[in-house]
């Protein structure tokens, strides 16, 4: 029992020793690990609630934007919530309301800031998309060609070769056309109705 009560001694003795020469630095620890605690804790909590105030923007937007101005909404998203998804969906939707009353160069700039910013692949395809259209309808064709292979998403395969193929036959290739049409055509086959129309461009360059 002596050699016992000694040994569990020297182990008191050497955790105080330890605590001693080292409690400083626990202690800073402890503060460094709480302090990761709170930040993070806070930012999670920021996030949630950032992304819950867009998406109430946003759906005044959706509701809005048919019959009235969402422009202050837009800048509101993309000057306080760029972080969430809601940024980009709203800038993309701007943009081809811009595009479709004739505003080309604001446009423009609104698919770039949607290409630059969103935080989804699929809306800066989108937006990329849009852009390569609105080029093509301005006859910009090499323009209307660099936006649209910057796609790199699977899911607009089909588009991009579409978009290429209208591009090529607006050039007078019908060559290059035909074959980016036929891979537009093969993606969207018994998928899409848009292979309909592709086939029908394919057969207007055939005969």
């Amino acid at each position: 029992m002596a050699v016992d009560l000694n040994d569990d001694n020297a182990l008191n003795e050497k955790a105080i020793n330890f605590w001693e020469k080292n409690k400083k630095n626990i202690f800073l620890v402890v503060v460094v690990f709480i302090s990761i605690y709170i930040a993070t804790s806070f930012y999670v909590s920021n996030q949630k609630k950032n992304k819950f105030l867009a998406s109430e923007i946003y759906q005044k937007i959706q509701v809005e934007y048919k019959n009235s101005d969402i422009s202050a909404y837009v800048k509101e998203l993309k000057e306080n919530y760029v972080d969430t998804p809601y940024s980009g969906r709203a800038s993309l939707l701007y943009a081809q309301i811009l595009s479709g009353n004739n505003k080309s160069d604001e446009a423009l700039l609104e698919f770039d800031w949607a290409i630059l910013n969103s935080s989804e692949n699929s809306i800066k395809s989108l937006a990329l998309y849009s852009k390569a259209k609105l080029h093509l309808l301005q006859n910009q064709l090499d323009l209307a060609e660099s936006a649209i292979n910057e796609i790199e998403t699977e899911g607009f395969k089909g588009l991009k070769n579409y978009v290429l193929g209208d591009i090529y036959y607006a050039k007078n290739d019908n060559k290059k056309a035909l074959e980016f049409y036929e891979i537009a055509f093969n993606f969207y086959n018994n998928k899409n109705d848009l292979a309909k129309v592709i086939k029908t461009k394919i057969d207007a360059i055939g005969s």
